[in-house]
């Protein structure tokens, strides 16, 4: 009977530390369900990690971007060239969508020499990009004429919208105020204005706003 009595102790042990099928199945579940959430939580973390460098590339997209503009719209020179009449004519006109003007170019500054130079808006898909096209400077030369064969390159792409406008005014009678364009002109206006708007990963861009050089005709004009 003692030995009975042990064995049956014995098993009663062997019972309470062991698992059953259907307590390792709800283990199992369970570990599922821990396993499941943590992946998901990792994945989002991720995510946001993603989303947070890409802002941040953008970012530092936009002022390398702003920084190159600035520098390059700022170097504008006050040179003639030829007009579409035969006229000699200031190397400056714009209208909302592009720029045109001489300078010397920013990569190849050390180098010498005036550029002509045209930055403008263009579509990219459903955005928009900004372009620029360069060629030597020639007075006699007309816009279309120096950059007919110049192939743009691309200096950001991807916008939502891009415009440019010009502080200035038609003679020394009229206030000074913001133009949409600037064209068959004696003068060069007093200010230029880009303005850009990022999607929502890029954030605002900052407004550029650049002093241009002026001639002794603006005193004058009438």
């Amino acid at each position: 009977m003692r030995c009975m009595r042990l064995t049956r102790s014995a098993c009663s042990v062997q019972r309470t530390q062991g698992f059953t099928l259907l307590e390792m199945m709800i283990a199992l579940a369970l570990m599922s369900v821990l396993f499941l959430a943590l992946f998901s939580s990792f994945n989002t973390i991720g995510r946001g990690w993603d989303i947070a460098e890409k802002r941040i590339l953008a970012s530092s997209d936009m002022r390398l971007v702003s920084e190159f503009l600035r520098s390059q719209l700022s170097q504008t020179m006050v040179v003639r060239m030829q007009g579409e009449d035969g006229n000699q004519i200031y190397a400056f006109e714009g209208a909302d969508n592009y720029v045109r003007y001489a300078a010397p170019l920013q990569p190849l500054q050390y180098q010498g020499g005036i550029y002509l130079i045209e930055l403008a808006v263009k579509m990219d898909g459903t955005a928009r990009k900004l372009e620029m096209r360069y060629a030597p400077y020639r007075p006699e030369m007309t816009w279309d004429k120096a950059l007919q064969e110049a192939e743009p390159v691309v200096v950001y792409s991807g916008v939502q919208a891009a415009r440019f406008e010009y502080f200035a005014a038609d003679s020394m009678d009229d206030k000074p105020r913001w133009l949409p364009d600037w064209q068959d002109k004696p003068v060069y206006p007093l200010l230029i204005k880009l303005v850009v708007e990022g999607d929502d990963k890029q954030g605002a861009w900052p407004e550029l706003l650049i002093d241009l050089p002026q001639v002794d005709e603006y005193v004058s004009a009438g």
